[in-house]
C-alpha cells in the first residue's frame, strides 16, 4: 500500500476517525525530501495495515501546515485518537523512522 496524499479536508476526516496516521510534511522542492521519499514508501508498504501512513504536500496545504506547525521539512508527525503524539524531523533513514514509529506505539 502507497502513502496516501492527504489535503485539508482529508486529513481532518481520518483524524475524527480515530485512526493511527503518520504524516510526512514534505514540499517537491526539497532535496531531502525526495532522498527520504523511497524509504517512506517501503514504510507505507510495512505499516499500511497497523496505521495510515500519508503526505501532505506543504507548498498546495500551507494553511494545514501552519496549524500543525511545521517550520522545517520533511518533518513526520504520529497522530493517535486525533491528538500529535510526538513528531521526528529529518529522519535520516528508514531504520530511523521504524525507530520512531515503536518508540510511540510499542
Amino acid at each position: 500500500m502507497a502513502a496516501v496524499n492527504l489535503n485539508h479536508q482529508a486529513f481532518h476526516k481520518a483524524l475524527s476517525e480515530g485512526k493511527v496516521i503518520l504524516v510526512d510534511y514534505w514540499a517537491p522542492w526539497c532535496g531531502y525530501c525526495r532522498r527520504i521519499g523511497p524509504a517512506y514508501e517501503k514504510i507505507a508498504e510495512e505499516y499500511g495495515n497497523q496505521l495510515v501512513v500519508a503526505k501532505v504536500n506543504i507548498d498546495d496545504e500551507p494553511l494545514l501546515a501552519q496549524q500543525q506547525n511545521i517550520e522545517v521539512i520533511p518533518t513526520l508527525i504520529l497522530y493517535k485518537d486525533g491528538k500529535a503524539l510526538d513528531a521526528v524531523v529529518a529522519p535520516e533513514s528508514k531504520a530511523a523512522i521504524d525507530a520512531f514509529i515503536h518508540k510511540n506505539l510499542g
